[in-house]
This record gives C-alpha cells, sequence and structure tokens, in this order.
C-alpha cells in the first residue's frame, strides 16, 4: 500500500507540474499576442498620419480643384511646302505657309509677271489647349484654352524661328440640361460647321468655306444654336481704321441628322457700318447698311469613306468665307454702303484605300458682284472670283500619327480679267497626343 500511494502522489505532482507549464505558455502566449497588438495599433496610427501628410500635401500640389477634370492636348506638325506662283512674287509671306487667296499675285496692268518659286519649312500650325470639365448640382462647367504659332510676324527665320503663340480658343460652358447649354468666349462662329471642313493638309482648304472664329455668346437648345458675334466690317474704299463695329453679328443656326448624313443650315444678319474720325474729336462721313448670309453645309458618309459640302450665298458674306476673300461691300461716290451679291463653296470626297491610306480631293469656288467703274473708282481691280482644288494622300501607322503629301492649285481672277495662279506641293508630318 505504501508503494501504491507514492506513486500515485507521483503521478498528480507531473499532472499539476504540466498544467502549470500550459499555463505559463498560455500567459506568454497571450502578453505576446498583447505586444504584437500594440505594435500593430502603432503602425496603423503612424501609416494614418502618414496617409493623411500625403493626401494634404497631394491636395496642395493638385493643379486644379477637388472635382474639376483636367485635360492637356494638341499636336506637332511640321509643313513642308514647295509653291509657284505665276505672276511674281507675293507682297505678303504669310500665303507662303498656307493658301490665302487674296494673296495670289495677279498679272501686273501693264502684262505677265514673272513666275516666282520659293520653299518653306515651319511648325507654326503645331497646337495645345488645356480643358477642364467639373460636374456641379446645376449641370456641368467645362472651359478650354487653344494656342498655336501661326500669324506670328515676331519670328526670324535666320536663326532661331522663334514665332510667338496665339490665341485661338478661349471659353467657358455651362451645360445646364441635357442637350442645351450656354458658351461664352472665342471659338469657332456659330455660322460655320466646322465638320463639313475637308481633310486637307493645308491650314484652311477652300477658297470657298467659311472660316471664322471670334468672341460670342451662344445658347444650344438641342439641334438649334441662337449667337451674337462680335461684329467687324471691311470696306472698300474706307481705311480699316474707319470701320464702325455696331449691332453684333446675329446667327441662327440648325443642325440635323438623316441617317449617315449630318448637315446644317445657317442664317445671319449684319450690321455694315463705317464712320470717319481720321480726327478723332469729329465725326466725319459716316453710313451703316444691313445685310444677310445664309450657308448649307454637311457630311455624308459613304461606308469608310465620306462626302462634305458646303454652299454659301448672301449680300454680306465679307469676311465671313475664303479669309476674307472679297470684303463685306463697298462705299460709294456718295458716301453710302452698298452691298455686293457674294456666293462660294465646295464638294470634297475622302477615300479610304486601307486602314492605313486615305485621300481627299476637293473643288472650290467663290464669286462676288462688283460694283460697275460709275459707282466705285477701283472697281476694275477688285477680285471678282477665285477656284481651288486640293489632292491629297496620306499614311496613317497609328491613329495619331500621320505622314501626307498635297498638291495644291489655286487661282485668282479680276474684275478687269487679270488673274494669277498658284501651284503646290505641300509635305506634312503630325503626331497628336
Amino acid at each position: 500500500m505504501t508503494y501504491a500511494a507514492t506513486g500515485q502522489a507521483a503521478t498528480a505532482e507531473e499532472r499539476i507540474a504540466e498544467l502549470e507549464r500550459q499555463l505559463a505558455e498560455l500567459k506568454a502566449m497571450v502578453a505576446a499576442n498583447k505586444d504584437a497588438d500594440t505594435v500593430q495599433e502603432q503602425a496603423i496610427t503612424a501609416n494614418s498620419e502618414s496617409i493623411k501628410t500625403n493626401a494634404a500635401d497631394i491636395e496642395e500640389a493638385r493643379p486644379m480643384a477637388k472635382g474639376t477634370k483636367f485635360t492637356y492636348g494638341g499636336f506637332i506638325q511640321l509643313d513642308a511646302i514647295a509653291s509657284d506662283y505665276s505672276e511674281g512674287k507675293p507682297g505678303n509671306n504669310l500665303i507662303d505657309d498656307f493658301l490665302v487667296p487674296s494673296l495670289i499675285p495677279v498679272e501686273p496692268a501693264g502684262g505677265s509677271g514673272d513666275s516666282y518659286t520659293s520653299t518653306n519649312l515651319h511648325a507654326k500650325t503645331s497646337r495645345f489647349f488645356f480643358t477642364t470639365a467639373t460636374e456641379t448640382d446645376v449641370g456641368k462647367i467645362s472651359s478650354r484654352i487653344e494656342l498655336d504659332f501661326i500669324l506670328s510676324g515676331s519670328g526670324d527665320e535666320r536663326i532661331s524661328n522663334s514665332w510667338n503663340s496665339r490665341l485661338r480658343h478661349a471659353f467657358l460652358q455651362w451645360d445646364y440640361a441635357k442637350g442645351s447649354s450656354i458658351m461664352a468666349g472665342q471659338s469657332w462662329s456659330t455660322f460655320f460647321n466646322v465638320g463639313a471642313l475637308p481633310d486637307n493638309l493645308d491650314f484652311v482648304g477652300p477658297v470657298g468655306t467659311i472660316f471664322v472664329r471670334q468672341p460670342q455668346v451662344r445658347w444650344t437648345m438641342g439641334g438649334l444654336q441662337l449667337a451674337v458675334e462680335n461684329a467687324a466690317t471691311r470696306l472698300n474704299g474706307v481705311a480699316w481704321d474707319n470701320d464702325h463695329e455696331g449691332i453684333p453679328d446675329l446667327i441662327a443656326r440648325y443642325n440635323a441628322t438623316m441617317g449617315s448624313l449630318s448637315w446644317s443650315i445657317a442664317g445671319m444678319g449684319r450690321e455694315l457700318s463705317y464712320e470717319d474720325r481720321s480726327n478723332l474729336s469729329v465725326e466725319g462721313a459716316n453710313d451703316s447698311q444691313y445685310g444677310y448670309a445664309l450657308s448649307f453645309a454637311g457630311k455624308w458618309g459613304i461606308g469608310a469613306d465620306d462626302l462634305r459640302f458646303m454652299f454659301n450665298y448672301g449680300d454680306a458674306l465679307g469676311r465671313y468665307m475664303g479669309l476674307n476673300a472679297f470684303n463685306d461691300g463697298y462705299v460709294d461716290t456718295s458716301g453710302d454702303i452698298q452691298t455686293t451679291d457674294q456666293w462660294g463653296g465646295f464638294i470634297a470626297y475622302r477615300h479610304v484605300w486601307s486602314p492605313k491610306w486615305h485621300s481627299t480631293f476637293s473643288y472650290s469656288m467663290a464669286q462676288v458682284d462688283n460694283p460697275g467703274s460709275n459707282d466705285f473708282a477701283g472697281a476694275d481691280g477688285l477680285a471678282s472670283e477665285y477656284q481651288s482644288m486640293h489632292a491629297s494622300l496620306n499614311y496613317q501607322p497609328h491613329p495619331k500619327l500621320r505622314f501626307g503629301g498635297e498638291l495644291i492649285w489655286a487661282e485668282k481672277e479680276l474684275e478687269d480679267g487679270r488673274s494669277g495662279d498658284l501651284s503646290r506641293f505641300q509635305f506634312a508630318a503630325k503626331y497628336g497626343f
């Protein structure tokens, strides 16, 4: 019995010792877990503080207010242009950069002129833009600023070709309801259907196209657009500094689609006015006249190809067509403004040869019914007609990368029958970003 009791006691002691060991291990594990939780809590707190600091830094460095989407884009383009003028050197070298119909030299009154050739490389048509868009409780509010380098008179081709930038677009737009908006600022004239412009390499293209950007306020309601736009009058027989800008140009346009055809019709009413202020403090000769203009334009998709067109008519087209190919009217011998009937247009076909090759072929014309010499002393020297043709071949290895060549022919004819023409080859390399 003694031995049995001793064995049982030893077994109980061993069990107690084992329980105590297990309890010690459990306490150690609990303590370790507490330490780990403390470390984890400290790490989370540190990370949270770091995130708060980084978020503050981000907000401080943010280029736009929170909730505003900011974008940047544009393209780089090199133009290489070889031109031949049949009747001598142009008086303004702007036409060496892109086709300006009114600057085509015509034969001199004394006989034919000597042809003149020139080659010009430039990157002035490169451009960039910034846009913003903010969703608000009253609708989306957006803006755009766009610049390029064409028409700059401050560059120097001898060394740096450092051309100044110029403002193309600067406007805000409030989309206050679906399909309805108000736009205020400088942009394409509402009278101009930009979507109908041919896919030419030349900066503008057809001599008979509408092509105007100007400050305006435009109201869009579905397909209807109403605009009040900046007024500027250009008259034969009046210096530009005597132009009087009175009532803004009033424009209405309607856009519609029928299947693959998108089209627009636009009407415009203008006040043409001048006031002689050669003596700034005293009013001299002055007059005003009202005129109108109409434009029908569109684009018809034909499979992968498309046909683009425009036809313009009115007695106050003037500066709106062909880069001011004709003036708005003239001042007769009595000092009164007289308008002139004008018309112009183009047709252009864009053909896709393959996914990477396409061409555009276009023909354009513009005419004016000029006054007789009895009504205007310089009538015989006024431009009466323009024509132009463009044919291009373009290679696009990537949707935003293009290499192209274009043949251009344009002619200018005066009221007395004298004329001159331009023949040109243009190569362009362009990358959009």
